[in-house]
């Protein structure tokens, strides 16, 4: 395995519907860290912005954990959940870079903002881009949801199955 470029790198998220897109971000995540500090989305934190049903705390954080071990077995991972949009990641020391989707880069600079602001050393940023299904739309939780509710047939709970991959199927 080729040298990981971050001794502690930070990535977080809702993780509801554990889909492609998450996979995606978090393999990068595994990928090019040593440890990787994971915030997870609070109950209370994710019903206020979310719109849709969500999992448990537990279990999406347990979809997190188990991805990531399937990843890379050696790494180290925290789980914590968050309860704002910085979490941790403007608070720890230890951390060297930051796994942020394509449209979520202006909350890593707010975090780097926040990071200088307490003496702190500021982040790397890594884009990863985001996934989209067949006819270029972002594939997304929410999306996921509104079609599972408008038609719950057993089929609709393969979160992959609208983008013609098998379940887990990497992309």
């Amino acid at each position: 395995m080729p040298t990981k470029e971050c001794r502690k790198g930070a990535v977080g998220g809702t993780f509801s519907l554990m889909h492609r897109g998450h996979r995606h971000l978090l393999r990068v995540a595994a990928e090019k860290s040593k440890a990787l500090l994971v915030g997870i989305s609070s109950d209370e934190y994710a019903s206020a912005r979310k719109a849709h049903p969500l999992e448990p705390y537990e279990l999406r954080a347990l979809s997190v954990l188990l991805y990531l071990l399937m990843v890379d077995p050696d790494l180290e991972v925290e789980i914590h959940p968050l309860d704002d949009a910085f979490g941790p990641a403007y608070l720890d020391g230890e951390l060297e870079c930051i796994f942020v989707s394509e449209e979520t880069v202006p909350g890593a600079v707010a975090i780097n903002i926040l990071r200088r602001l307490r003496g702190l050393a500021p982040l790397r940023i890594y884009s990863v881009e985001l996934i989209t299904d067949e006819k270029g739309v972002r594939l997304s939780s929410t999306a996921l949801w509104s079609r599972f509710l408008r038609n719950p047939a057993p089929n609709n709970l393969d979160q992959d199955s609208h983008t013609g991959d098998p379940p887990g199927k990497e992309d």
